[in-house]
């Protein structure tokens, strides 16, 4: 991220939803030195966090918007931001509604679509962090919409802080990347407690493990570009990891599963992927083929 500095001006930015995330993004701004009009749905105070007077809250979500420069949506889903666009467009006018809830790609692009419908200035983001990380240098946010449209975030992005990604004009990269990433972290816990399971049955505790399981999260870590390589060229004949050899791996830590009552878990789907791959190639081929069965392609 290139760092951005400016002064902020007496037009307000408004920011409609006072959830965490809403309250979050608003303190930021304020605390950044930015005149901030808040709405949210459910009558809100936000007592105490805002000493020099540049956080208020309002009534109505066209009294926030009223002579805004930049809009910020951040409410449950985008169906509710969908309804809070339509409340708001006729006292837009030429600001930048900047869509931060969260959703699918496909409800991210339907936002979009209504919001060129009628006629507004809009980019999607997608917050790739908890509250208690927004103004910090460990935010990270992605952004996407038309150039002009994304220099107007400006303000937000200083005020947010850390890391900004802008992934270019398609609504649906945000929230994509956002659910991706979502789907390593959750899957990588998930792992975690039956592998901490796993070891607590034989005797081992969760302290204990824990090093070695930080050690093979690092191994995992370096293997990322890869396994990147291997679905980008659909060549796997590295020779590191052999699919026979792996799927005998995943059978004893099922068979071990088994043998101590825990559900297999991921492992049990991931050994079931492995010999689904078996079936179709060599055993002497790269455990990484197995990515092809879920990309939909065909064995070669």
């Amino acid at each position: 991220m290139t760092a951005m500095h400016a002064t902020p001006t007496s037009e307000p930015i408004a920011v409609l939803g006072l959830g965490p995330m809403g309250t979050a993004i608003a303190r930021s701004l304020s605390g950044a030195g930015e005149l901030v009009r808040a709405w949210n749905r459910t009558p809100r105070r936000l007592d105490g966090v805002d000493a020099a007077g540049r956080l208020e809250v309002v009534e109505s979500p066209a009294e926030a918007v009223a002579s805004a420069r930049l809009i910020v949506i951040c409410v449950r889903d985008h169906a509710a931001s969908r309804a809070v666009i339509e409340a708001v467009a006729p006292a837009v006018g030429d600001a930048v509604v900047v869509n931060a809830s969260t959703g699918t790609p496909a409800e991210a692009v339907e936002s979009a679509r209504r919001a060129a419908e009628l006629g507004l200035r809009y980019v999607t983001a997608a917050i790739m962090v908890p509250t208690s990380m927004i103004g910090t240098e460990a935010c990270s946010v992605l952004y996407a919409g038309a150039s002009e449209d994304l220099r107007a975030t400006q303000p937000l992005q200083r005020a947010l802080g850390g890391a900004t990604d802008v992934v270019g004009d398609d609504h649906a990269v945000p929230p994509a990347l956002d659910l991706a990433m979502l789907d390593v972290y959750f899957a990588g816990m998930y792992a975690f407690f039956h592998a901490a399971a796993l070891a607590a049955a034989h005797g081992i505790e969760p302290a204990r493990f824990l090093p070695y399981a930080e050690g093979i999260a690092d191994t995992l870590r370096g293997s990322l570009a890869d396994l990147t390589s291997a679905i980008e060229r659909r060549s796997y004949d590295g020779g590191d990891a052999r699919l026979d050899m792996c799927l005998s791996f995943l059978d004893h830590v099922v068979t071990t599963s088994d043998g101590v009552g825990l559900d297999r878990g991921l492992a049990g789907m991931v050994r079931d992927a492995s010999a689904r791959a078996m079936a179709h190639w060599p055993g002497a081929t790269d455990w990484d083929v197995v990515a092809e069965d879920f990309l939909g392609r065909p064995a070669r």
